[in-house]
C-alpha cells in the first residue's frame, strides 16, 4: 500500500510582529541548570547584574552560577503552558532539538558551558522570506543555533533563503563597552577575570542579536548601541537591499523587545514617553499604549532559594507575542497590562511566566515567528 506523501511545510514568511501567526518556533530549556557568567555574559547583562557583581564574580571555579532546580521545573511548566496556549490559538508550534546535559564548549580562545535554545529570538531574525543567523554576544551561546538547524533545513529544502552573519571569535578584545562608558559607568568589574585569549590584529567584531530588531513590513528598526552593532547594520543593508533598515541610536544597550512592541499598524506598546525620540519620524505620530506600572508582588520572592541573579529587566512583561492584530499573549502575572490592553479592545490570552527575569526572556524572546500572513507592506509612509 503506498505511503501518504508528507505535507509540505508552509513557506517561510514573516515580515512583521503582528499579522496572523501561523507557525512559530518555541524555545526549550532542558538542562538549563546554570548560567556561565564569564565576562561576555556579565557585560551583556551589565545593567541588571551590576548591582550584584561583587557577589557573583567567581561563584565557582568553573564560572557557573547554579539555578535552583525548583525554578527550572517551574520554567518547564510555564513553557508547556505557552505551547498549549499557542496551539489553542491555531498556531503550529515547532521546537528545537533537545540540548544535551552539561555541554561544555571550547574555542581556541575561551571555554564556556553551553546555553540551551530557550530565547530563540536572539540568535536568528526572520526577515521576510530569509532566515538570518546573527552573531552572538555571549560565548556560551555560540553554538546554540545548531539545535535549530533541523528546523532551518525544513524551510531551506523547498527554497527559502538562509544567511549567516560572520561568526565572531569573541576573543579578548571583541566586545565594545562604549554604551556604558559613555554614561560614565565603570565596567571593569564585569571584565575583571577575563581569561580569553586575543587574536593579533583583531579588535571589535560584528556582534548582534535578532532581538535588537523590530520588523514592520518593508521596514526594520535596528537598535545600534556600539561599534559591534554598527558592523551588523552595515551587513544587513549590504545583504538584504530590498528592506529598509532604520538605525535606532542606542535606544537600549542591546535588545529592544522589552521597550517597544508594534501591536498593529499605527499602534504600539512603549515602555515610556522617553523612548519616542529614538523612533523614525513617521512612527512618532502613532498611537501609544504606555506600559503601566507594576509592583514587586508580581515577581517571585527568591529569598529561600539562595543567591540568584535577575538578569532581565523589570519591564520584561512588555515582551508579549501577538497572534494577530487583535489578539496578544501576555504574562498573567502582569494584570495591569492585561487590563489596559482589554480596555483598548484586544483579546488577551493570559499565560503564566514566573521566572522571566532569571532567564532573561519573555514570550517574544522565547519564540521565533516563521510564518505570518503579512507581506512587505509600507507601514511608515
Amino acid at each position: 500500500m503506498p505511503q501518504p506523501t508528507p505535507a509540505s511545510p508552509p513557506a517561510l514568511n514573516s515580515f512583521d510582529e503582528f499579522t496572523r501567526l501561523d507557525e512559530v518556533v518555541l524555545g526549550r530549556a532542558e538542562n538549563y541548570n546554570a548560567h556561565h557568567i564569564d565576562p561576555s555574559w556579565r557585560l551583556f547583562f551589565f545593567d541588571n547584574v551590576e548591582p550584584v557583581l561583587d557577589r557573583c564574580t567567581s561563584p565557582s571555579q568553573d564560572g557557573l552560577l547554579p539555578i535552583p532546580p525548583q525554578v527550572v521545573e517551574e520554567l518547564h511548566e510555564d513553557i508547556a503552558g505557552l505551547a498549549d496556549a499557542l496551539t489553542g490559538c491555531g498556531v503550529n508550534v515547532l521546537r528545537p532539538a533537545a540540548p544535551g546535559k552539561d555541554v561544555d564548549i571550547r574555542s581556541p580562545h575561551w571555554d564556556a558551558r553551553a546555553t540551551p535554545p530557550l530565547n530563540v529570538r536572539d540568535q536568528t531574525i526572520i526577515l521576510g522570506t530569509t532566515i538570518v543567523e546573527t552573531a552572538p554576544h555571549v560565548r556560551a551561546r555560540i553554538f546554540e543555533n545548531d539545535l535549530l538547524k533541523p528546523l532551518f533545513y525544513r524551510y531551506y529544502r523547498p527554497g527559502t533563503n538562509w544567511l549567516s552573519m560572520p561568526r565572531p571569535a569573541l576573543s579578548r578584545d571583541s566586545l565594545d563597552s562604549s554604551y556604558f562608558t559613555r554614561q560614565g559607568l565603570d565596567v571593569t568589574r564585569a571584565t575583571d577575570g577575563e581569561r580569553a585569549g586575543n587574536i593579533e590584529g583583531l579588535s571589535l567584531e560584528m556582534v548582534f542579536d535578532g532581538a535588537q530588531c523590530m520588523r514592520l513590513g518593508r521596514d526594520v528598526l535596528v537598535n545600534v548601541a556600539n561599534h559591534n552593532h554598527e558592523f551588523a547594520l552595515r551587513w544587513l543593508r549590504d545583504n538584504l537591499p530590498d528592506l529598509r533598515f532604520h538605525r535606532l541610536d542606542a535606544m537600549a544597550d542591546n535588545h529592544i523587545d522589552s521597550v517597544l512592541v508594534p501591536l498593529r499598524p499605527g499602534l504600539m506598546l512603549l515602555r515610556s514617553p522617553d523612548y519616542l525620540k529614538y523612533l523614525p519620524k513617521d512612527m512618532q505620530s502613532w498611537d501609544v499604549i504606555y506600559a503601566p506600572e507594576t509592583d514587586d508582588s508580581n515577581f517571585p520572592d527568591y529569598g529561600d532559594l539562595g543567591f540568584v541573579i535577575p538578569i532581565g529587566s523589570r519591564y520584561m512583561d512588555i515582551n508579549l507575542l501577538s497572534i494577530d492584530e487583535n489578539t496578544v499573549v501576555v504574562n498573567s502575572l502582569y494584570p495591569e497590562l492585561i487590563a489596559v490592553l482589554e480596555s483598548r479592545g484586544f483579546t488577551v490570552v493570559p499565560v503564566r511566566h514566573r521566572h522571566r527575569r532569571l532567564f532573561g526572556g519573555g514570550f517574544h524572546c522565547f519564540t521565533l515567528d516563521t510564518v505570518r500572513r503579512g507581506g512587505p507592506e509600507d507601514y511608515l509612509s
